[in-house]
């Protein structure tokens, strides 16, 4: 077993040892990007920048061993991470940060269209936002009378199963930011998107209540496992 080292402070493998690959790691990447690239080894360029001074091919390799994907790596919780010998705080934080920061990439280009007056736009950015978030989430899309995107809020974070659908948070957001339509959402991360029979009742319940409020639960949106999605308006015949 190798000695576990400490990010950014190990001496067992001088830096100059692996200089000459790194580079050529590199130039790969620079020439070709990462099409180019196994799963391990974009590990073990990402690696690069947390462990100046280690071998990161066989930490790349025990990642890939323990965790089964590149997906399944970068979803792993942290204190899993550095169960692994040669991950430390710095490598665990740099590895979870790459899905965060994927989202929010995504999420920015779309920051020029953020006017959600059709499905498909809908169903991208929400397909965006999900990207990453491996327990189940519900989301509330506010936006104003135009359909202009006025903020995007996490009402409930559940399980990787389940989460609680909360009336009573979702229309304080509402009337808090102001917004006169709202468009729910969450995810399944370990499913494919379907609307459930208690999905359909609380949302009913909940469309009730923010008309009184007058304002406007435009859908309901699924995201599966594979970006998937269902509307609840588009199922149920909305008008």
């Amino acid at each position: 077993m190798r000695q576990k080292q400490d990010d950014g402070n190990a001496s067992a493998h001088p830096a100059h040892c692996h200089g000459g690959h790194r580079e050529r790691m590199r130039k790969r990447f620079q020439d070709s990007g990462l099409q180019a690239f196994q799963p391990h080894e974009v590990l073990e360029l990402l690696l690069f920048y947390a462990l100046p001074r280690v071998n990161t091919n066989p930490i790349a390799h025990d990642l890939m061993a323990e965790f089964h994907s590149l997906s399944g790596v970068l979803d792993a919780d942290i204190e899993d991470l550095k169960r692994i010998d040669g991950i430390g705080e710095n490598a665990a934080v740099l590895l979870k940060l790459i899905p965060q920061l994927c989202q929010m990439y995504q999420l920015d280009k779309m920051s020029d269209s953020d006017v959600m007056d059709t499905l498909p736009k809908l169903c991208n950015y929400l397909k965006a936002w999900f990207s990453g978030v491996i327990s189940e989430q519900v989301v509330l899309l506010c936006m104003n009378e135009s359909l202009q995107l006025i903020r995007s809020e996490v009402i409930g974070d559940g399980t990787t199963q389940e989460v609680f659908l909360d009336a009573h948070r979702i229309a304080s957001c509402a009337i808090r930011l102001r917004c006169t339509r709202v468009v729910l959402a969450h995810n399944h991360p370990n499913a494919s998107a379907a609307l459930t029979d208690a999905d359909i009742f609380s949302t009913n319940q909940l469309r009730n209540i923010l008309n009184g409020l007058q304002i406007v639960l435009l859908d309901h949106i699924v995201v599966g496992k594979y970006g998937d999605t269902v509307s609840m308006r588009q199922l149920m015949g909305w008008s």
